[in-house]
């Protein structure tokens, strides 16, 4: 000890200094915020030396796949991270800090195609259900007008839904008050013409009577108010015989609906005999609800289509819309005439009913190309080869369709089809400008891991938990497929490959499940994705897995899939934890991410070779 002292006092400064920097290395090695904060320190020298490059117009660039933020454009550099040698960037290009840059090879791995933004003609189309109804100025009841009872002495028509024509006779009365009322008539005008001879025509009721004769003419009102014509009272006065039987005819051509008498049965004054209908045009009533009563005016075409004769639409006309809106459905009715020549449309049958209008040319791109991030809508727009933007635009009226699909008149040529849909553009695009319109998802997905959005977009407040986005069922199939996503990629992590095909069934059948659900629910994109990682995890099941390559090759196809469902369902920022994205560079299965529950890197390609070799993209924050 005495030998060390005057050692420590001559050399004191050196010990202090080597203590602060032991002291200063171990809190940079236990504190995360100081090991970024040198990363971050040292990407900005590279940066102020030229070894990193933000933006390159030409030449020859070399970056490292273990670590993307590494570019130069010195040839044979290495990594000053992880000293492995650069490899050169396909066309020469370096993403600026607001642009995406895809290589040829990742572009056509992602299927990513784009499409002009153009002015289009369009039409806004409402696709509801109607009912059947009988059209009212068509429709006729037939009642008994003969005072007291009366009796049904004969029926002409056999059954109900037979059709008769205007005229036809469709039974006969027997009433002995109309008789009654008959012998009343003939004695006052006999009586009348025996007290004088002349005679004039009344100016009121058309026929010929004796002067004065207020008798007869009482007579004669009252048969006619018993349901009489003034042509059978006639008859009546001038052949001197009674009309035993009261004729009822058809007031109009159409269908027997209800027949509500017998032979022989008795009816009193008001009650209903038949009720008519013209069949060959109806009314058909739907709903449509109020944020689309624009779309809706009178004269409007409309194409009817039922089940029963597919293929076969029908043409109507709007002819009403009510002037009050439900209050328990917010919706309005909207009548629709509808000849019916053929008699395929029944009253009471539902139908379904296209209404569209047309709006004039506006700036528009394909629905698929418009990704929604809680309000706001982002497209992706091709700045060049291989480079694109990210880009926040203003939606006007969505869901239109191309004119192509109609013909002259305005009538759609039935229902379905492949029709691509549009959104207008208000703000944000120009014509000319070349928008994502497939591989937008993945696109998206690559664009948010590299904090692209981050940069270019404000923070979003609001948030909503994932049942609230899709549903219960669809956000557990989801959450159960990622935990045994992660159970396998543990696994592998471990390699542990006698574990591997039992995971790889439990994913399996957890893809499975959350495809019949998302079918359940006509979620059609999800259940195809989840269907693609039920076919890739399937796999181990039809070959059993004999070398780490197969489970991991079969992993990162798994993988893709697995992004891909996050990315289209908004799984980066609704769930109820954190899910952390990892790259390696050196993966040789043809896809290089992979997620994982916690930022530990746990590398499921490289095993327990290189288990912790990766590179951290991205943290999805619920």
């Amino acid at each position: 000890m005495r030998t060390f002292t005057p050692i420590l006092r001559r050399h004191w400064g050196k010990v202090v200094v080597m203590i602060g920097f032991a002291v200063a290395g171990a809190a940079f090695a236990s504190n995360a915020s100081l090991r970024e904060y040198g990363r971050d320190g040292w990407r900005r020298a590279l940066q102020w030396t030229g070894v990193v490059e933000t933006s390159v117009d030409s030449g020859k660039v070399f970056w490292c796949p273990m670590h993307p933020q590494i570019k130069s454009k010195k040839e044979n550099y290495v990594c000053p991270v992880c000293n492995m040698a650069l490899v050169e960037l396909e066309g020469g290009l370096v993403e600026a800090p607001e642009n995406l840059t895809l290589t040829v090879r990742q572009i056509q791995q992602a299927g990513v195609s784009t499409k002009p933004v153009r002015r289009r003609s369009l039409f806004r189309e409402i696709d509801t259900t109607g009912r059947i109804e009988y059209d009212e100025r068509r429709y006729a009841g037939i009642s008994s007008w003969v005072d007291e009872k009366s009796r049904i002495h004969k029926l002409h028509v056999n059954f109900t839904g037979e059709f008769v024509k205007e005229g036809q006779l469709l039974a006969e009365i027997y009433s002995p008050e109309l008789i009654s009322a008959q012998h009343e008539y003939l004695l006052a005008l006999k009586s009348e013409r025996g007290k004088t001879n002349r005679k004039s025509r009344s100016r009121t009721t058309g026929y010929s009577v004796p002067a004065g004769l207020d008798l007869a003419h009482s007579a004669r009102q009252k048969m006619i108010y018993q349901g009489l014509t003034p042509q059978q009272v006639d008859d009546i006065a001038e052949s001197g015989k009674i009309l035993e039987y009261v004729p009822i005819y058809a007031p109009l051509s159409g269908t027997v609906i209800k027949r509500h008498v017998q032979e022989g049965q008795y009816v009193e004054e008001g009650d209903w005999l038949f009720h008519l209908a013209d069949l060959s045009y109806l009314w058909l009533f739907a709903d449509v609800y109020e944020d689309e009563l624009s779309l809706v005016e009178l004269g409007q075409p409309a194409v009817l289509s039922v089940r029963s004769f597919p293929g076969q639409p029908i043409r109507g006309t709007v002819s009403f819309i009510d002037p009050v809106v439900q209050s328990e459905s917010r919706t309005i009715r909207v009548r629709i005439d509808a000849p019916n020549p053929d008699g395929r449309l029944k009253p009471g049958m539902y139908v379904r009913v296209q209404l569209h209008k047309n709006i004039p040319e506006v700036t528009a791109v394909p629905e698929n190309s418009v990704l929604w991030s809680g309000e706001r809508a982002v497209v992706i727009v091709q700045q060049g080869e291989g480079v694109f933007q990210p880009r926040e635009v203003r939606i006007g009226q969505r869901w239109m369709f191309s004119n192509g699909g109609h013909d002259e008149s305005g009538g759609a040529f039935g229902f379905g089809g492949d029709r691509q849909r549009y959104h207008e553009v208000l703000a944000g695009l120009k014509p000319g400008e070349r928008v994502v319109t497939s591989g937008a998802f993945l696109l998206n997905a690559e664009s948010q891991f590299q904090s692209v959005l981050e940069k270019m977009l404000p923070p979003e407040n609001a948030s909503i938990t994932l049942e609230e986005a899709i549903g219960r069922p669809l956000a557990k199939g989801i959450r159960e497929l990622l935990d045994r996503y992660f159970d396998l990629s543990g696994a592998l992590a471990d390699d542990r490959l006698d574990l591997a095909a039992a995971r790889f069934d439990a994913l399996r059948q957890a893809a499975n499940a959350l495809a019949g659900s998302a079918d359940a629910a006509n979620a059609s994109q999800l259940a195809g994705v989840a269907r693609r990682v039920a076919k890739h995890a399937s796999r181990s099941k039809e070959k059993p897995l004999k070398e780490p390559a197969d489970a991991r090759s079969a992993f990162g196809r798994i993988s893709r899939a697995t992004v891909m469902l996050l990315s289209e369902n908004g799984g980066q920022t609704l769930f109820e934890k954190d899910v952390f994205l990892f790259r390696c560079g050196m993966a040789n299965v043809g896809y290089e991410n992979w997620l994982w529950w916690s930022d530990e890197t746990l590398n499921p390609y490289m095993g327990q070779k290189m288990p912790t070799c990766g590179t951290k993209l991205d943290v999805l924050k619920p």
